[in-house]
């Protein structure tokens, strides 16, 4: 199975650096243009078989404008929401770091750590990994290519599970607005084929 993951497109809170989590933010014009720029590069490439997004509403639009181009209508999925970072949402990074001290470094290195209110990376790595077993039995032909769409954090997750690298990496790779990344399943053997691509926003389509 080709497993292409894709963040949402961008979002106010995203422009100014809010952290959102689990906040039900929605696509600004230019995550609309993002969404429907990645639709046509995938229209034109590997045929996909279906579309999973979380059920928050910056990443259900973002699948549905590229199902629009693709001719599929996305699943929702809650498994697939962001993670939930509690009383850090609504603020940004240097804001978080101010107001907790320290808490943003201890959920990285600790991962059973949660933020009030929030979630640690355990949670994630369990629901995850509850939804790549769904999509297993579900779509057990080789030849399948199924798109995600997801969010930062749980999209860094996914990758990280289903290539066996330490969950506390983390913040070792960025996934921008719309970024692409390829993942070549293959029972226990899974391959990055490549991360982050940007290439739908960098040329025409």
């Amino acid at each position: 199975m080709l497993l292409y993951l894709a963040r949402h497109g961008e979002t106010e809170w995203n422009r100014f650096g809010k952290t959102q989590g689990i906040q039900d933010t929605c696509l600004s014009d230019l995550g609309r243009v993002q969404a429907k720029r990645l639709g046509e590069y995938l229209k034109k490439r590997d045929k996909i078989t279906a579309i999973y997004c979380s059920d928050l509403s910056r990443a259900r639009e973002t699948a549905e404008i590229i199902g629009k181009e693709l001719q599929l209508n996305p699943i929702n999925e809650p498994l697939l929401r962001e993670v939930s970072f509690g009383v850090w949402e609504g603020l940004s990074t240097p804001e978080i770091e101010v107001k907790y001290p320290g808490q943003l470094t201890r959920w990285r290195n600790d991962l059973s750590y949660a933020p009030k209110g929030g979630e640690n990376l355990l949670a994630v790595h369990s629901r995850v990994t509850s939804f790549l077993d769904k999509l297993k039995d579900t779509y057990p032909v080789h030849d399948d290519n199924v798109l995600v769409i997801s969010h930062s954090a749980t999209i860094k997750v996914l990758i990280l599970s289903l290539i066996g690298i330490p969950l506390n990496l983390i913040t070792h790779f960025k996934i921008d607005q719309t970024g692409l990344n390829l993942i070549r399943m293959d029972g226990e053997k899974n391959t990055i084929l490549h991360l982050n691509n940007l290439y739908h926003l960098e040329s025409q389509a």
